[in-house]
């Protein structure tokens, strides 16, 4: 049965099925709404932050080598992949609104779920290969002024961190945000179908 525009608080004041509390789902979901937002802003300025200080330094310094120059480029490009994945779901967050209707309310999650698992996947495996290599580009110009212990030092920490980010804290990062957001669409969807039944 269609449901478009039908005001879910209308006819769950009805009803008396064990489904989940609309309104607390709806407080559950502006929470999230605002931590997502405030966190993909702050993640926008210090990426920003970093570009910019990144620009200074290839400015300010007169590299020899071109390796040097093309791993600052490599950095700059995966910093500017990602700020403009965050300030998609920035899009797509101000979208989330209470006063839309309930089924805008959930596409709109959906929306947002669908964002965070390409940025989960394809985005941040980009964003880290275009790292990794800038990384490796940049560092070979100082690694040839160290001594091997030094060099083997600098590389060795630089990836360690890398590997920590992307095999630690990265999954378990996905499995926070997919489990807050799947829990509110899974309610919703969950009251949207016994609306179904009972209409």
């Amino acid at each position: 049965m269609q449901t478009d525009n039908i005001n879910f608080q209308d006819i769950w004041n009805k009803k008396s099925a064990e489904i989940p509390n609309i309104q607390e789902i709806k407080y559950t979901a502006d929470k999230y709404k605002k931590k997502q937002l405030q966190s993909t802003i702050w993640h926008i300025f210090s990426l920003s932050i970093t570009a910019v200080m990144i620009i200074f330094i290839w400015y300010v310094i007169d590299f020899k080598m071109f390796t040097t120059t093309l791993g600052i480029v490599l950095i700059l490009i995966a910093l500017a992949l990602y700020i403009y994945l965050f300030s998609q779901n920035v899009n797509v967050i101000r979208t989330i609104n209470p006063s839309i209707s309930n089924q805008e309310y959930l596409a709109s999650l959906k929306k947002l779920q669908k964002q965070q698992l390409y940025m989960q996947s394809k985005g941040i495996s980009i964003y880290y290969v275009l790292l990794t290599a800038g990384f490796a580009f940049y560092f070979y110009e100082f690694a040839l002024r160290m001594s091997t212990f030094g060099a083997t030092l600098a590389y060795g920490l630089t990836f360690l961190w890398l590997a920590i980010a992307w095999f630690f804290l990265r999954p378990r990062q996905i499995k926070k945000q997919n489990e807050k957001i799947s829990k509110v669409i899974d309610s919703l969807e969950l009251i949207e179908k016994d609306l179904d039944e009972k209409i």
